[in-house]
């Protein structure tokens, strides 16, 4: 359930959801998340699609997420969605811990955790937050290097394999929870480059970063479509017609560069 008043009104603010099947529970976070200050609730979910539909829709900065819950569990949620919000696992069995990790979470909380606890996962979270913020808000500076000095090769190291790909086949470059991955249409690949590092390194004719969380390659556009508050929704020619929401600024980088 989205939760309207004022939503994403102050930057400043970490902007935050939370999941849990179980009514007190939810009524007990919501007491301790009224509690820490510079944090915007902006919603709640009681399933594990109510989740993924939210998620998508109000793109929080963080999201509190019980593991065990109806329809489909927080571990398996994420791969479906289409934006990578912050996510701290929260449950009452420790044997999840070891996987929440594997699945690059900010943090794990065992229930019951007290007020001290979740605010110190929060403060751990708005700190990822905050450079990622820094990391988009840095005023733009021309790049003085010529176009065929840009980067045409990105590398993925892979335990002891490296593969190397191409731009031309990458479709788009997403930042989830402090990693970078590249698509190639059907897989993604991790790489070690920043979407900042790489949003310079890459050929700014084809590449654009349309939201803080993507770039994408202008060359893989299947459609784009009007979203909410001036944004876009842009669907990729991959697989899975991967939909990526621009932000506002973002949009309107797309419209001029596409001359739309």
């Amino acid at each position: 359930m989205a939760i309207n008043d004022m939503t994403h009104q102050n930057n400043l603010k970490l902007t935050v959801i939370y999941a849990d099947d179980e009514q007190p529970a939810r009524d007990k976070l919501k007491h301790q998340l009224g509690l820490i200050p510079d944090i915007e609730v902006v919603g709640y979910a009681t399933t594990g699609k109510e989740a993924i539909d939210l998620i998508n829709e109000e793109q929080p900065d963080l999201v509190l997420l019980d593991i065990q819950m109806p329809e489909i569990n927080g571990l398996d949620l994420l791969s479906l969605l289409n934006y990578q919000p912050l996510i701290i696992y929260t449950t009452a069995y420790d044997q999840y811990a070891i996987e929440a990790f594997e699945q690059a979470s900010i943090d794990y909380l065992l229930k019951p955790y007290p007020l001290s606890r979740l605010k110190a996962a929060i403060d751990k979270a708005r700190t990822h937050w905050l450079g990622q913020q820094r990391a988009t808000s840095l005023p733009y500076e021309p790049n003085t290097r010529h176009e065929t000095d840009k980067t045409s090769r990105l590398v993925s190291k892979q335990g002891e394999r490296i593969k190397i790909l191409s731009s031309d086949e990458v479709f788009y470059i997403s930042s989830q929870n402090s990693q970078t991955f590249a698509s190639d249409g059907s897989k993604q690949h991790a790489l070690e480059d920043t979407l900042s590092q790489l949003e310079q390194s890459l050929e700014q004719s084809k590449f654009v970063r349309i939201h803080r969380s993507y770039i994408i390659n202008l060359d893989k556009i299947k459609e784009i479509q009007r979203w909410f508050n001036g944004k876009l929704m842009v669907i990729m020619n991959d697989d899975k017609l991967t939909q990526l929401s621009t932000s506002r600024a973002g949009a309107d980088k797309l419209k001029k560069q596409l001359n739309l």
